[in-house]
Parts: structure tokens; C-alpha cells; sequence
């Protein structure tokens, strides 16, 4: 993966991956029933070619593969729709959203068989596992309350005084958005070249 990241900003068309900078997906959904949903649209991640590998374990007999990834930075920019009660703050509008985050970390876990396809050897992973943990991060969310610029600007101020509570209530999206790519990525490579290419005796 370290030889595939300088070209994720462009686009690698081989491995029938777009542009990276931004990272486009199509939607993200919370829902927690009937208190609390939120759909983001037209998402764009900025940033996400410009990871780190902090560590890398392969266990080739046993088919594991455990690394930890570095942001430095990462900017999600959606069209939100947002029902019901987050935390204390009863939202209920839509229009664009805008998070900052720094210094976030991606722990990533894969499992599975194997595969044989003409002859060769393709690992299989779909036992998968993602944990995030950001450093410093804001959000603002434009048009909550349509016209109240004074209510959207108090409650936005709300929501970045207790940052560290709505990630971990947003948690669910980020990790979505964030493993689309990593898992996309790294699917697609082990999709294309067998074990033996990557890893030749």
C-alpha cells in the first residue's frame, strides 16, 4: 500500500479507484430509532491520500492483517438532514455540514480464508474491524434553524464545547465514511494481485 498511496490523489484507474483528494461518497445513515437520525449526502473527504503507516503486522499462515494508520488532517464536508435529540440539543434541519479533524488514528483488523482463482492463491478478508480516535476536532452545521443565524450560531458553539461527546455519538458515520475507503482500497488490491504476487518467497 505504501507504493500505491502518492497515486490515490489522482486516481488509480487499473484498480478502479477515482480521485482521492476529495474522496467522494454517495451517502452515510445514523439511526438510533425513534430519537435520533441523520443522513449526509454528497460527502467529500479531503486529505485521506495523505495517510501514514505507523505499524504493520501480516500474519500470512494465519490469514491476519493488523495496521494502524496516521491523519495528520481530514475535512468532511456533506448536505446533512438531522431529526431529533443529540445529546441535550433537539436539532432538526438540513443544509451543508463542515468537520475538522486532526491527528487522527485508524486502527484496522482483517481476517479471512482464502481464495483460489486460476490457480492462484487471493486472500479473502471479511472479518474486518475499524477503530478511530481523532485529536482536536470541530463541526459546524449550517441552517439548523433556517433563518436564526443567532440560535444556529449558539447551538453550533454548543456542539464544539462538547465535541469530544457528539464524535463519539457520530462515531457509527465517521467510522463508516473512513472504512469505505480503507477497506475499498485494500480490498481492491488484494482483489487484483494473488498472495504470491504480493508476496513472493
Amino acid at each position: 500500500m505504501e507504493d500505491v498511496r502518492p497515486h490515490l490523489k489522482g486516481g488509480i484507474p487499473e484498480f478502479q479507484l477515482p480521485s482521492m483528494n476529495p474522496l467522494i461518497l454517495p451517502q452515510a445513515t445514523l439511526d438510533t430509532g425513534a430519537n435520533f437520525k441523520a443522513t449526509f449526502k454528497n460527502i467529500e473527504v479531503y486529505y485521506i491520500d495523505e495517510f501514514i503507516f505507523r505499524r504493520v503486522n501480516m500474519d500470512l499462515k494465519n490469514n491476519f492483517v493488523d495496521m494502524v494508520l496516521g491523519f495528520s488532517r481530514l475535512r468532511i464536508k456533506s448536505i446533512y438532514n438531522i431529526q431529533g435529540r443529540l445529546l441535550v440539543l433537539q436539532l432538526n434541519g438540513n443544509g451543508p455540514a463542515d468537520g475538522n479533524f486532526t491527528n487522527a488514528e485508524v486502527s484496522v483488523t482483517m481476517r479471512g480464508p482464502r481464495l483460489t482463482k486460476n490457480g492462484k492463491q487471493y486472500f479473502n478478508f471479511n472479518q474486518n474491524k475499524l477503530d478511530l480516535k481523532f485529536g482536536q476536532s470541530s463541526m459546524r452545521f449550517d441552517n439548523l434553524f433556517q433563518n436564526n443565524e443567532e440560535l444556529n450560531m449558539q447551538t453550533n458553539r454548543a456542539i464544539n464545547e462538547n465535541i469530544d461527546s457528539i464524535i463519539e455519538e457520530l462515531r457509527p458515520v465517521l467510522t463508516e465514511v473512513i472504512g469505505k475507503f480503507i477497506f475499498g482500497l485494500i480490498g481492491k488490491i488484494f482483489d487484483k494481485f494473488s498472495v504470491e504476487e504480493l508476496f513472493p518467497q
